[in-house]
């Protein structure tokens, strides 16, 4: 999505990323050469069209391609709408879950600690596959590190799973039920969790439903198509009727043409909010967002997950037809995946046992997480 600034309007008038202006002005050039034409046998054989009609018609286009319009952004809207009631849920979910969890004993501090590092975990990985979910993407991108934050059986579930988010979701509920059955969670504030779950799958279904059905049925697309670059290839014949200088004639043709063309273009921008144009929603960035809040949230998941993140600026989640994604992604076979945890143990406690100061962390994770421990214990609300 591109950012701009509403109050200098004439500040992004040559911007042409994401603009539809490159896109018909082809068209436009070809009508404006029309319009010589049209003049040259206006002039030497008197020939032209009646713009009475031509005026008629180019109304009536003008109401089916305005209308085409409107209903293209209404659709972007509600797909807009919905995403952030989603990212919103998301978010209560985490003040639910930071807020509530009080401990008795060391055993239950270190459970809870636990689950919400997998509640974190989760969210990281229903967001990941909402994305892909939206894009139509059963693969992963080559350089994902998604096989740090599941299990391998859970991997092997989610590759095999047909809608990855709903999958997610339930993992949540099932985390969720393991703090409640352990007497850590309250059952009101269970159910209240629970709650957001069940909204989080409406609105998965409900963004899916976007997703599918087309904004406006394809006989009006169709038509709308044809009938402006008709339209726009015959309008220089009624202008040379009364315009008869090669000049103004191709200049009133060519703006003309870019006009019509452009509001048809933007009705076709328009109807694939979840896709990878400029104009499209910026999927990739409210990740980064949701993933810097969970470290904010919860310290000690950053603790664990801040050294590979799952979102990363450069992030690129291809749709199948986009001819980069054959080279970008890749298929993750559970059973050829080979775990780089022992060599990469291995390296950590030889830095550590030469006092290398980068991997300090590691050294002192235990004691982070008993620091954790003894404050939740001490005080019944949430560190």
């Amino acid at each position: 999505m591109i950012l701009y600034s509403s109050r200098d309007p004439y500040s992004s008038l040559w911007w042409m990323h994401g603009s539809v202006i490159p896109d018909v002005t082809w068209v436009s050039c070809i009508a404006a050469l029309h319009a010589a034409i049209a003049v040259y046998f206006k002039e030497n054989y008197n020939l032209f069209v009646s713009d009475t009609s031509h005026t008629l018609v180019g109304t009536t286009i003008g109401f089916l391609l305005i209308m085409k319009a409107v209903l293209a952004y209404l659709h972007y809207n509600e797909a807009r709408q919905v995403f952030f009631e989603f990212m919103d849920s998301v978010r209560n979910l985490c003040v639910h879950v930071h807020s509530y969890g009080a401990v008795e004993s060391e055993e239950q501090a270190r459970f809870l600690i636990l689950e919400r590092t997998s509640i974190c975990k989760h969210l990281c990985v229903l967001y990941y596959s909402l994305i892909m979910h939206l894009r139509r993407q059963p693969l992963l991108p080559k350089d994902s590190l998604l096989y740090l934050y599941l299990h391998p059986k859970d991997l092997e579930v989610w590759l095999a799973s047909d809608i990855r988010p709903l999958t997610c979701l339930t993992w949540l509920g099932t985390d969720i039920a393991k703090l409640c059955d352990r007497g850590i969670y309250p059952a009101p504030a269970a159910v209240m969790m629970s709650a957001e779950i069940s909204r989080m799958v409406n609105l998965v279904g409900r963004m899916e439903r976007v997703r599918d059905v087309p904004t406006i049925p394809f006989a009006y697309f169709q038509f709308c198509n044809w009938a402006s670059l008709l339209y726009c290839l015959s309008v220089p014949a009624a202008v040379a009727t009364h315009d008869t200088y090669y000049t103004s004639a191709a200049a009133l043709s060519f703006f003309i043409a870019l006009t019509v063309l452009g509001i048809n273009a933007l009705g076709d921008q328009l109807q694939r909010p979840f896709g990878l144009g400029p104009n499209d929603m910026p999927l990739t960035r409210h990740g980064l967002a949701l993933q810097h809040e969970l470290y904010t949230f919860f310290p000690f998941f950053h603790f664990r997950y801040g050294a590979f993140p799952l979102f990363k600026p450069e992030l690129e989640i291809l749709p199948p037809e986009d001819p980069r994604s054959a080279s970008m992604s890749t298929v993750v076979e559970i059973g050829e995946q080979k775990s780089n945890w022992g060599p990469a143990r291995a390296k950590v406690l030889a830095a550590g046992r030469l006092g290398n100061r980068r991997l300090r962390k590691f050294r002192e994770a235990k004691d982070r997480r008993e620091d954790i421990v003894r404050r939740l214990v001490a005080s019944p609300r949430p560190v």
